[in-house]
């Protein structure tokens, strides 16, 4: 008999597939259990379109061809199922029309908007269960936490380095440190995050498109979703010819953030050209847009997530103000040298051993001849990093899921 972890885990799985495509809702997965062995499966695959419990829900009625689920079935799903009316009707109802006998849970829904799912569940004669494999859900919806929590975005860093931790050599080479399997891994982070943000000097030198580049392996074309380019410029010196500056989406637009020394002549054209520009404050410690204030702006957009892809004084300057959540540093098995090759972290650093950032659940890998190194900058309370459904990997498209599968299904 499968327990209520091994169910769970599956549900957990089955929320990563969502990744990249359900912000700013959180990620959710669910199983229908009947007899020990799961009958339907589903996970909430877009933004605005069915949630997990009522995915699976109508693929096992369907294959029925009955109104409601067998007696007695269990539901499991990652996060307490909402209660409330938005671009969708609440899931407790259709869980409850359904017939389900109880329902198992990992994380109560920390949205007001939403919450109540359980209480509104028992109240209706449903067996509900909360807590299973909490920690695991909550690290997997890290970037939806930290936006409800703060109306902030969860920032990761990331970067690409030699051994001795440099980015490119002291003549400004840097193309490519790291091989094709990290640059991959790279856009998979890119795929999952809502913004990428870079400054006016990567932009100036590099001039990069910003978007995911995957293969159908791995994310087909038309399930893409391009994270929202975030130029820091506080001098107004993006050339209006930039990639970022073209090909602009809905949902694609740049924004670029600037300061009042940027000229109105800049900045309107920048606007006729579709950036969505943002005047900010300077940084108080040093050059540049003020960090605090950007993220402030970027969570009042919905923004959960954001990488921070380059260069070196973007990156110092989030880590001297303590605004990294996590860091993904890939690292190639090379040394560079030089005094004047620049370093991943710019800004001011700090003064002793006390003052540097320290990272908590560790995770490293091989990827291709290079190493990645993941870590939070501070603990996430009460989650634990799963690296089976972490939050920050696309998931393979293109599995498919029977209607009907046997307890077995849950070890993959």
């Amino acid at each position: 008999m499968q327990s209520h972890e091994q169910f769970m885990q599956r549900a957990l799985k089955l929320a990563s597939r969502g990744i990249g495509r359900t912000s700013p809702n959180p990620l959710v997965g669910c199983v229908l259990v009947h007899e020990s062995s799961i009958i339907a499966e589903g996970w909430h695959q877009v933004y605005g379109q069915a949630h997990a419990e009522v995915v699976a829900i109508d693929q096992a009625l369907q294959a029925s061809g009955s109104n409601t689920l067998p007696s007695p079935t269990t539901l499991y799903v990652t996060l307490e199922p909402c209660n409330h009316h938005g671009l969708t009707p609440p899931c407790t109802q259709a869980i409850v029309n359904a017939g389900v006998a109880k329902v198992v849970y990992a994380l109560k829904d920390p949205n007001p908007k939403a919450a109540g799912g359980a209480a509104f569940l028992k109240e209706n004669g449903i067996n509900v269960v909360g807590g299973v494999l909490e920690s695991e859900a909550r690290f997997q919806n890290r970037f939806f936490l930290k936006h409800i929590g703060s109306k902030r975005p969860f920032v990761i860093a990331k970067s690409a380095s030699s051994l001795d931790g440099r980015i490119a050599t002291r003549t400004g080479h840097s193309q490519w440190i790291t091989g094709p399997e990290a640059r991959q891994r790279s856009h998979q982070l890119r795929q999952a995050v809502d913004a990428i943000v870079v400054g006016a000097e990567t932009v100036i030198e590099d001039n990069p498109a910003l978007t995911v580049r995957l293969p159908d392996t791995l994310c087909a074309e038309d399930s893409v979703r391009h994270p929202r380019p975030v130029i820091l410029d506080s001098k107004g010196r993006v050339p209006l010819d930039a990639k970022i500056l073209s090909n602009i989406s809905a949902d694609h637009r740049p924004i670029v953030a600037t300061t009042e020394h940027i000229s109105d002549q800049h900045r309107t054209l920048l606007e006729s050209h579709g950036a969505e520009v943002l005047l900010l404050p300077g940084n108080r410690s040093g050059p540049g847009v003020d960090p605090d204030s950007l993220l402030t702006a970027l969570g009042q957009r919905a923004i959960q997530s954001v990488m921070l892809e380059g260069g070196a004084s973007v990156h110092g300057s989030f880590r001297d103000a303590d605004l990294i959540d996590e860091v993904w540093s890939f690292v190639a098995p090379m040394i560079i040298g030089g005094k004047d090759a620049p370093a991943s972290f710019a800004g001011t650093g700090s003064e002793t051993l006390g003052e540097a950032t320290f990272l908590h659940e560790i995770s490293t890998e091989t990827v291709g001849k290079d190493f990645l190194i993941k870590g939070l900058t501070r603990p996430l309370p009460g989650a634990q990093r799963d690296s089976v459904n972490d939050a920050s990997v696309h998931p393979m498209s293109g599995e498919s899921i029977s209607h009907s599968i046997n307890s077995d299904s849950v070890k993959d």
